[in-house]
């Protein structure tokens, strides 16, 4: 009897670089590292850029320290401020360097969780030589794909707190982005996403590129992105991914059981910061780690919970976001 045998690269052998763009959000930055350490062997990246864009000095000292832990870790400061053309053009020569690698691409404000690294890389061996699927995501709920994938929980959890969202798309709606997090961080909406009946994988035409990954054949379509400004594109670098998917008719595959969080679009930034403590998020985030994840939503909202993280921090080493 013949032998069949599987000549797709084994997962463990994909050794993706990694694109890290950080600009102003320093302690979303100093959070997104902290998961990044904590959730993924680093030494599976062939290469870590940090894309540091007109970074404070303190930023700049974050940045170096994440180099000295990491011997792949290479950082690159660009100015001026802003995706376009600065961030853009430096993707362009990333891409153009690394012509037949698989890309990560990963932003400040991103959280990822256990496994996740692995979850993408086995979707993308598994599409691997699909003819439609050029990329792959993850479920983040606080963006345009992952309010898609997460309406059918909405609607069965939480009926009337989503009837009273205004009719904005996701980057405008601040409302959506602390209802998430209050259900993330106080009513188990993790718990309630895992528990749901759902595909393996959702197929959509557009993705959101704070955090993705692609092969060389969309890298071939895709680079080099445009560096000019696109009138009415407040996120260039995804308006050439998804019109490069729109345009060859490819879709994304959303790996439906990797749930990673995206704290919130800029628009929405400081609406959310007064409603949502950074401090709840990092012990949430940080607490994914153990077995038994911390019920962080029982900690009393007097002083006392002042107290408790200071001596949590003290016990496991952690920084406190202030």
């Amino acid at each position: 009897m013949a032998q069949i045998i599987d000549i797709t690269p084994r997962t463990r052998d994909i050794r993706p670089v990694l694109m890290l763009i950080t600009s102003h959000r320093m302690d979303c930055f100093l959070l997104c590292l902290k998961c990044l350490e904590l959730y993924t062997d680093l030494s599976r990246f062939s290469k870590i850029y940090v894309l540091a864009n007109e970074v404070s000095g303190e930023h700049a000292v974050m940045v170096k320290a994440f180099q000295h832990r990491h011997q792949n870790v290479i950082d690159i400061h660009l100015t001026p401020r802003g995706v376009t053309p600065a961030v853009v053009a430096m993707q362009n020569f990333i891409m153009a360097r690394h012509p037949d690698a698989v890309f990560v691409k990963l932003e400040e404000d991103v959280f990822v969780t256990p496994g996740w690294l692995e979850q993408l890389l086995a979707a993308y061996k598994l599409h691997l030589n699909s003819p439609r699927v050029a990329a792959v995501a993850p479920v983040m709920p606080v963006t345009r794909t992952g309010r898609q994938v997460l309406a059918r929980l909405l609607r069965l959890h939480w009926p009337r707190e989503r009837q009273r969202l205004p009719d904005l798309h996701v980057e405008d709606n601040a409302l959506y982005h602390r209802l998430v997090w209050d259900k993330v961080l106080s009513d188990d909406l993790a718990g309630k996403y895992a528990e749901l009946e759902k595909p393996r994988h959702y197929y959509l035409s557009h993705v959101s590129n704070n955090l993705v990954l692609w092969g060389p054949r969309l890298t071939n379509l895709l680079a080099p992105m445009g560096l000019k400004p696109v009138d009415g594109v407040s996120r260039p670098d995804e308006f050439h991914l998804n019109s490069a998917l729109r345009v060859h008719d490819l879709r994304t595959a959303v790996v439906t059981g990797c749930l990673v969080h995206h704290f919130s679009h800029a628009g929405c930034e400081a609406y959310l910061r007064r409603h949502v403590s950074l401090d709840d998020v990092w012990w949430y985030m940080t607490g994914l780690a153990e077995s038994a994840p911390p019920a962080w939503s029982g900690l009393s909202a007097t002083g006392g919970r002042k107290a408790r993280l200071a001596r949590m921090a003290r016990e496991r080493n952690l920084r406190v976001l202030r």
